[in-house]
């Protein structure tokens, strides 16, 4: 399900070389999390990438079922994500401010990241504290996992941005949902399931 409102994008496979195809250019995964070893587990998966307009709903939620076991803040930027900033340069979704929430999910490994831009005051999670815009990584191992259910609150832009979610096996679009960019609303059905 569509973890926020907004629109949606893109929709990409992640490659061998756990790089991200966005509009003609590639970025790493691993810079996006942060996390190059992590980055592995989802090389084969899919990256969808939902933009959040102000007018949006700013707060995220979990896709599905799930057990959180980390959530990070990782600095950065608060540089434009607008179309024409993306099109000159897609890393500036590894460039800017982000928050990753892993969940373990009945469907695999799921990551939601979080996307911070201009203009975005900070991101807050309901289930650990930041203090918001770090200077260093900050990572929150829990232990035990949080259970989240579906539709759960993972976290809040005080603004708006974008959110990537990268999922650990390939998806297909649902029924129809192949045009992008296309509107999503909160809870709506994004993908079939994983691919065999």
């Amino acid at each position: 399900m569509a973890p926020c409102d907004g629109e949606l994008r893109e929709v990409a496979p992640i490659e061998r070389v756990t790089e991200v195809v966005a509009k003609g250019h590639s970025y790493g995964i691993g810079e996006l999390l942060a996390d190059h070893e992590l980055a592995e587990r989802f090389v084969g998966g899919t990256a969808s990438t939902i933009y959040l307009h102000p007018r949006d709903y700013h707060r995220v939620h979990a896709p599905c079922d799930a057990l959180a076991h980390r959530v990070s803040l990782i600095p950065g930027r608060l540089l434009p994500v607008n179309d024409a900033s993306i099109d000159y340069d897609p890393r500036v979704f590894a460039i800017n401010e982000r928050m990753v929430h892993l969940l373990e999910t009945g469907h695999g490994w799921v990551a939601v990241v979080m996307v911070a831009a201009f203009g975005v005051g900070n991101m807050s999670c309901p289930y650990h504290r930041f203090d918001p815009h770090p200077r260093e990584l900050q990572v929150a191992r829990l232990e035990p996992p949080s259970r989240v259910g579906k539709g759960a609150e993972l976290g809040v832009f005080h603004l708006g941005s974008t959110v990537i979610m990268l999922t650990e096996k390939p998806v297909g679009p649902v029924e129809g949902g192949n045009a992008l960019p296309r509107k999503v609303k909160l809870g709506e059905a994004l993908f079939e399931g994983a691919k065999p």
